[in-house]
């Protein structure tokens, strides 16, 4: 691990220097959040690839076997239009986080964000226990369960996290974080709470537009 030195030379470790710079900590996250949206978008692509390639053989009828039809379009678009209500608030509320002294106002939307994310999940779970069918009763019927499954456990994960987010905002609202001065001071800076936010929009982002093609996907083609 090389430091910044106070005079800028990333030759040896010097006494006093910090192993990363404010600016460097704050990459941290947002580069493992693209990491992340990589990762989430290999996973869903089978799924699509399975429903277009299932539904386009449909060997002896399989695809959607007499009985099973997509189940209930309303708590779906219900499921749906709560995630999406959920990250556009919290999108609005991101760029109040890039003043300290606008940090507790997000915390109200924080909250609103949150309840709107486990309502979501609710319904989801829902939604899969009133299926009329398994993961077994044919192609739709796998991928449904499966896409629903896995989408329903992205949205408690980002529910989740802003949780943490909301806590912090909170938290840094009642106790600031001071920025330290790489040039003064061996004792590297927190990551930057704008930082955090950015990531978290980033990949709210890539969940609402993963979450508006399967809702179209599996309930209208």
């Amino acid at each position: 691990m090389i430091s910044q030195s106070p005079t800028g030379s990333s030759s040896r470790l010097q006494p006093g220097g910090l192993a990363h710079s404010p600016e460097e900590i704050a990459r941290i996250p947002l580069v493992g959040t693209w990491l992340l949206v990589g990762a989430n978008f290999f996973l869903l692509v089978p799924f699509f690839y399975a429903f277009f390639l299932l539904q386009s053989s449909n060997d002896n009828h399989a695809f959607k076997p007499h009985g099973v039809h997509p189940p209930s379009l309303a708590i779906g678009t219900i499921a749906l239009a709560l995630v999406l209500g959920s990250i556009a608030l919290t999108s609005i509320s991101v760029p109040r986080l890039r003043a300290q002294t606008t940090l507790s106002s997000f915390v109200a939307s924080g909250w609103v964000g949150i309840l709107l994310l486990v309502g979501a999940v609710v319904a989801q779970i829902w939604q899969l226990s009133h299926l009329g069918f398994g993961i077994v009763d044919g192609g739709f019927a796998s991928v449904f369960v499966a896409l629903s499954v896995f989408y329903t456990i992205e949205v408690g994960v980002l529910a989740l996290w802003l949780i943490s987010l909301t806590n912090r905002a909170g938290y840094e609202s009642r106790h600031p974080i001071a920025v330290m001065d790489p040039q003064r001071s061996s004792v590297e800076s927190p990551t930057p709470i704008t930082a955090l936010a950015t990531s978290y929009l980033i990949f709210s982002c890539f969940l609402a537009a993963a979450g508006a093609i399967s809702w179209v996907v599996l309930y209208f083609l």
